[in-house]
């Protein structure tokens, strides 16, 4: 005899970070957006929308591993591999590169939509949210980074948004450190990604050797045997980004199915660091100081570009990049929405990996994390397939952060 299935009287609940929105809340938040888009528009920017959903690698190419771990991914009924925009720096890139030829540079694009990131550590950022913000691709000259500044210190000064503050930092300044090192793009990239721990000054050190030791960043030579050795001369005279690129196809092709939880980006990435070889023990020790002496570098600018100064010439290292971050500092200066709010901060690390040059994040006491931040990124542009480096930098604010501080 046949009997209906039991259906469970169990309520369903929305998603973790998926909030409703009502009539009131919604005119609210298009009051803000449209405020804010005036602000952006009459800077020179205009609107671009792009889609929610977009291919997984496009995200993966040079975002680095926090975000991989946050994206909302799925295979689609084409077998493609596609994700929820985490973002829209990327997808804005994309647009350019499919679209260069019609384009004049300097560009320069606004936005306003959902993005979508899980993080259990970040509650308040998880889930469903709203980023606003702006892009300016195309130009290297100075006068770009202090546009792009002011413009996002100008959101919370129109919004009369008070209490805020702006924290800053320049990667070609720690880049100027370590390059006469020869320290490896690997090498490189974790020593970055440790700034925020090195502000603990030399005693982090000993600790984070170790982890470079694990992840075959120290020691070694990186030629292998058998199966390695193959791969290792497969991508012998490939930049970085391409050797990636090899290597995934040749997983791929050769079945994942041993994988276990790790995704195929992972495996490579692991799977790059061993087979290219690595550092000696002592130039990544050396690397690691040399960084925790400028991360310890934290206040107002002045004195903060002082002690800047003092550990490049310590050093003997190139003090161009200090330079151009002193001129940026003095005409960001003139302007009053920025006064007393500047601090320099050189553990500032942002969490997706194309950054380069100038970052900076827009804090609040009544909000737990950043209200938005931003930076440089002239080399994404090659990590998406673009024949050449596109000197970028752009800004997001969270619009729902700036709605729960009572912004408007």
């Amino acid at each position: 005899m046949f009997r209906q299935p039991t259906q469970s009287t169990k309520p369903v609940s929305r998603l973790q970070g998926m909030n409703d929105l009502s009539e009131d809340a919604w005119r609210g938040r298009l009051g803000l957006q449209d405020r804010l888009g005036q602000l952006l528009g009459s800077y020179g920017y205009s609107l671009l929308e792009t889609p929610v959903l977009e291919s997984t690698e496009l995200f993966l190419r040079k975002s680095g591993g926090e975000l991989a771990s946050q994206l909302y991914s799925f295979i689609d009924a084409g077998s493609n591999h596609v994700s929820l925009r985490p973002e829209f720096t990327s997808p804005i890139m994309r647009h350019y590169l499919e679209n260069a030829a019609g384009i004049g540079l300097p560009a320069r694009w606004r936005y306003c939509g959902p993005v979508f990131r899980f993080d259990e550590s970040h509650p308040e950022a998880s889930g469903q949210f709203t980023q606003v913000g702006g892009e300016l691709i195309g130009s290297s000259d100075i006068s770009a980074d202090i546009e792009l500044l002011n413009l996002a210190i100008s959101v919370p000064a129109k919004l009369a948004l008070d209490g805020w503050s702006l924290r800053l930092a320049d990667l070609d300044i720690l880049d100027s450190l370590l390059d006469p090192l020869g320290v490896s793009e690997r090498a490189r990239s974790f020593i970055i990604q440790s700034m925020p721990r090195l502000r603990e000054g030399h005693g982090a050190v000993s600790k984070l050797v170790e982890e470079g030791r694990r992840l075959h960043l120290a020691g070694g030579d990186g030629s292998g045997d058998g199966e390695e050795a193959a791969l290792h001369q497969a991508v012998q005279g490939l930049n970085d980004d391409q050797a990636r690129s090899v290597l995934l196809g040749l997983l791929r092709w050769n079945s994942a199915d041993h994988l276990g939880q790790r995704t195929p980006e992972d495996v490579v990435e692991r799977l790059l660091r061993k087979i290219r070889g690595a550092d000696s023990e002592d130039k990544l020790r050396q690397g690691l100081e040399l960084a925790s002496d400028l991360a310890v570098i934290k206040g107002e600018p002045q004195a903060a570009l002082e002690s800047v100064n003092a550990v490049l010439a310590s050093a003997g290292a190139n003090r161009n990049a200090a330079s151009r971050l002193t001129e940026i500092i003095g005409l960001m200066a003139d302007g009053q929405d920025a006064k007393g709010r500047v601090v320099l901060d050189f553990s500032l690390v942002r969490g997706l990996a194309y950054y380069n040059g100038v970052i900076f994040e827009v804090s609040h006491p009544g909000w737990p994390g950043p209200l938005g931040g931003g930076g440089r990124y002239d080399n994404l542009s090659r990590a998406l397939g673009g024949s050449d480096a596109v000197p970028a930098l752009g800004f997001a604010y969270n619009l729902d952060a700036l709605i729960a501080l009572g912004a408007g």
